[in-house]
């Protein structure tokens, strides 16, 4: 495996002989997606080093992209996102890492989960800090306006965001906020480490979704693929023109914001914008 250096950050060859399938993107594709694997290694069994260097040789063997590897900084390379890249992750503790995958299709997402998992459950563990990042967004982005508020309607709707154990102050159900906390109480918990909102719409085109995770995620792969695909179709149906029964999904929420004090409606309302969900 050769590598150059350009400060802190190793870059590995791609893999031209990988044995699995290139999934990255061609010209039909619609959208685009990424993903992002927080966990901490185990340092009682295992030198942070050593396992750093069995982890990329590992990855090597999943992928024909290249390979960015910094233990220290964030990389800086132009092309990272077309790159793995295993790296520190500013959330979590000294001896916690990051791999995100590069720009890829959805089978791409479903083979990185189906092989990355094994890789952290052999070298490290996840706990309630750690989470599973999912990216999707729309390969051309112009004119698009993706209907956040709808996205996360239908998610609620269909018991995603709410399908895994809250972790609080790193990644709480934004549907639960009109009744966990008060707009101050929620901006005081979005001021630590991770952030609140397990839904977040990143750009006009593209959002994160933080709903994954807590201890021994990366146990649950099976789990995670069939949720992986559950957003993708409610991605696809947001970007759809509104079906009655998405008018009524509005109206029902509706109701349910004004059954509640004024006070606490408020609140709800300034914390969806303040969340990127309502302008």
């Amino acid at each position: 495996m050769q590598y150059t250096t350009n400060k802190t950050t190793r870059r590995y060859e791609a893999n031209s002989s990988c044995s699995y399938p290139s999934y990255a993107l061609n010209q039909t594709d619609k959208y685009q997606y990424g993903c992002e694997f927080e966990f901490y290694i185990d340092t009682t069994e295992y030198k942070y080093n050593e396992v750093i260097d069995d982890i990329v040789k590992e990855i090597y063997e999943l992928t024909d992209v290249e390979i960015l590897v910094d233990t220290i900084n964030l990389p800086t390379a132009q092309d990272k996102n077309n790159c793995i890249q295993i790296k520190p992750d500013i959330s979590l503790e000294d001896n916690g890492i990051e791999i995100s995958v590069p720009i890829t299709t959805d089978l791409g997402i479903e083979h990185y989960i189906g092989t990355i998992c094994p890789i952290i459950n052999k070298y490290g563990y996840t706990n309630e800090e750690t989470g599973f990042h999912i990216h999707i967004s729309t390969v051309n982005n112009d004119g698009i306006n993706f209907n956040f508020y709808k996205f996360m309607l239908l998610c609620d709707k269909a018991k995603l965001l709410s399908s895994w154990k809250p972790r609080v102050g790193y990644s709480q159900n934004v549907m639960d906020i009109l009744s966990s906390n008060t707009k101050q109480a929620s901006r005081q918990i979005k001021t630590k480490k991770g952030t609140i909102w397990n839904v977040e719409k990143i750009e006009p085109n593209h959002v994160e979704i933080k709903a994954i995770g807590g201890e021994d995620y990366q146990t649950k792969k099976d789990l995670m693929i069939n949720e992986f695909r559950e957003y993708c179709n409610l991605f696809d149906e947001t970007l759809q023109k509104d079906s009655d029964e998405h008018k009524q999904m509005y109206r029902n929420h509706k109701q349910q914001i004004e059954q509640l004090s004024k006070e606490v409606s408020i609140e709800f309302v300034l914390a969806l914008s303040e969340a990127g969900i309502i302008e």
